[in-house]
């Protein structure tokens, strides 16, 4: 069962571990990949949507939400977070809008967290997280269905291999699976800095019979929807692996789409 205290192992990534401070993060070394078939041996902090414990992971945002912000859900869910640049950026941008980062790697969720909780300290974050999770494995257990305005998925392993195709966070059963949590017309954002890796990812989710690329004009709706998926996609152009792209290739490119999910409301 989760516990507080490996909430706070997880959570502050110092107890055993004093040089977790993110004033010492050269001294971590860590995995670029992970295999999503195999890194499952680690405790997750919910059985169900039902049970996450946000008292733990929100505290101060919980007691502070304003009224219309949505209770027990999540708003915008960045899939392969990596350190969590875009989770805390996008946080500081609709801070009534809860925010939740997944990544399989152990380090770079410690060493996230710690950025989000230096962020807390100067009372900033408070309606984001960073969870370690599986999302091939774990996203039954904490997304309800109909539930998220917003997925991204920023710059994923291209997983080139034939061998290693299972390992795509783009696929069409995951598709599948992410339209069951997005309420109808809500989004799933995507960019790369790979051509061929987005050209495959675009086609991929375009065949999808539950989504739609839209551009911003286009979108029909709220004007909050335009406002926030134009926040998004600049915010894209901020985080680590777009600014090591920009600086470092020869094609400053980072290739970007919006897609809406199209897929009828579910009743039962």
């Amino acid at each position: 069962m989760f516990s507080c205290f490996n909430y706070k192992f997880e959570m502050l990534g110092k107890i055993g571990r004093p040089d977790a401070s993110s004033s010492k993060m050269a001294r971590f070394r860590h995995r670029p990949h992970a295999n999503p078939l195999a890194d499952n041996d680690f405790q997750f902090p919910c059985t169900g949507p039902d049970e996450f414990p946000f008292d733990l992971y929100y505290p101060v945002w919980r007691k502070q939400r304003n009224a219309g912000a949505q209770e027990g859900h999540f708003d915008i869910v960045d899939i392969g977070c990596g350190y969590g640049d875009f989770v805390r950026n996008v946080s500081l941008a609709f801070p009534d809008l809860l925010t939740v980062g997944l990544e399989l790697r152990d380090i770079p969720v410690v060493l996230g967290q710690q950025a989000l909780l230096d962020g807390r300290a100067n009372g900033q974050n408070e309606n984001a997280a960073i969870l370690r999770c599986n999302v091939m494995k774990h996203l039954p257990r904490l997304l309800a269905r109909q539930s998220i305005k917003f997925f991204t998925i920023m710059f994923p392993d291209p997983q080139f291999k034939a061998s290693h195709a299972r390992r795509r966070v783009i696929s069409p059963q995951l598709l599948s699976e992410y339209a069951y949590y997005l309420i109808p017309g809500g989004f799933l954002l995507i960019c790369s800095d790979l051509r061929d890796l987005y050209l495959y990812i675009h086609s991929t989710i375009a065949a999808h019979p539950f989504f739609c690329e839209v551009q911003v004009k286009e979108i029909s709706g709220s004007d909050n929807d335009s406002h926030a998926i134009e926040t998004i996609l600049q915010l894209m152009d901020r985080t680590a692996d777009a600014e090591r792209h920009m600086r470092k290739d020869a094609d400053k490119t980072v290739y970007k789409a919006v897609f809406r999910c199209t897929k009828p409301e579910l009743t039962m």
